[in-house]
């Protein structure tokens, strides 16, 4: 960081982690669906009637509304993480480039 000038680094290791940490949140969230279901499912073995057509409706529709994890976290890397480091990597090319033959209108090439 250079000293008075406000300058930060421009690193894509966040979104790199963000991707990383997703692989992880949905592995999770499966584990989760998975036990919550084999819970219900026990239960739901052992208890018959109204009650229970009732229950299993609600847990259906829970599980049909939350879906699933994997859905939400790829969309977002595959639209909005993917973008933001497809235009990082392009302006840190550009920069790249330009720095190796950098031009300024007072030389007459810019």
């Amino acid at each position: 960081m250079a000293d008075g000038n406000n300058i930060r680094c421009a690193d894509i290791g966040k979104l790199e982690q963000f991707e990383t940490d997703s692989k992880d949140a949905i592995a999770e969230f499966d584990r989760i669906k998975r036990r919550f279901k084999e819970i219900n499912d026990a239960l739901l073995s052992k208890w018959q009637g109204a009650g229970a057509n009732q229950y299993k409706k609600e847990v259906d529709n829970i599980l049909e509304k939350i879906g699933s994890i994997a859905d939400v976290l790829d969309a977002i890397n595959n639209g909005v993480i993917k973008s933001a480091k497809d235009a990082y990597l392009q302006l840190d090319s550009d920069l790249a480039a330009f720095n190796e033959n950098p031009t300024t209108e007072e030389d007459g090439q810019g």
